[in-house]
């Protein structure tokens, strides 16, 4: 499961990375910190409007839901989709792998290995800690807003070097895969040999403070690579 994620890119990095402007751009601030475990917002590329960046709710809610964020994700936790699991449920998932899928714009994730019986925490990300996407899904709920959740799928061999208790990893695409993971004319089984065997970026993996999980405040001051270096744990273990 992968709960927290991290964006601290300046609002123009991440427009000229990807050649695309934000619907919003007063409502974007870096978060060091994105705790899905919140009612969190990410900015996101949908199919439906690949031109812009906009924000959803991380978290998927059913299509056209009336209730609270909360009240649905205390019954299930929709932060992370299996690609893979061919038994997903109707009610909440219905036609978005088809029809509403998304890229979920980030620069880091988490995950987390045993070390001595403890959990030791470990931030990843790209060199210079670039922007880059992770494909997704989302839903629109009645009042207009929006909801997604970031695909995961088998980790493979090739993602060995990254520390992590479970055996998978979130989809993440180049941005050669974009303009096809976000054609709104590929139905998913069009897009079966791009999810197997898509291209992977090569990420830096760097351990982290033990008690990142009972203190992330310490991690709100993370805004640029130099303050990274005095905080982070650069020795691996």
């Amino acid at each position: 499961m992968f709960y927290k994620l991290s964006n601290t890119c300046d609002q123009l990095d991440i427009q000229n990375e990807f050649r695309t402007p934000f619907k919003y751009p007063n409502l974007y601030e870096p978060k060091a910190i994105i705790n899905g475990l919140n009612e969190s917002n990410v900015p996101i590329i949908t199919s439906e409007k690949p031109a812009t960046i906009d924000y959803a709710i991380w978290g998927l809610l059913p299509q056209g839901y009336e209730d609270d964020w909360d009240t649905f994700q205390s019954f299930t936790n929709t932060l992370n989709t299996n690609i893979d699991d061919a038994n997903l449920n109707e009610e909440i998932y219905s036609k978005s792998l088809d029809e509403r899928r998304c890229l979920i714009v980030v620069n880091g994730y988490f995950t987390s290995k045993l070390v001595e019986g403890k959990l030791q925490p470990h931030h990843i990300h790209l060199k210079n800690h670039k922007p880059f996407c992770i494909a997704g899904i989302f839903n629109k709920i009645n009042d207009g807003f929006l909801t997604c959740s970031l695909l995961v799928t088998d980790a493979g061999v090739e993602y060995d070097h990254i520390p992590n208790i479970g055996k998978q990893k979130p989809l993440i695409l180049k941005q050669k895969d974009h303009e096809a993971w976000l054609n709104s004319n590929l139905k998913i089984k069009d897009l079966k040999s791009l999810v197997n065997s898509h291209d992977r970026y090569k990420f830096i993996s760097h351990p982290i403070e033990n008690n990142f999980y009972k203190n992330s405040k310490l991690f709100n001051r993370i805004v640029n690579s130099d303050q990274y270096q005095t905080i982070m744990h650069v020795s691996r273990n």
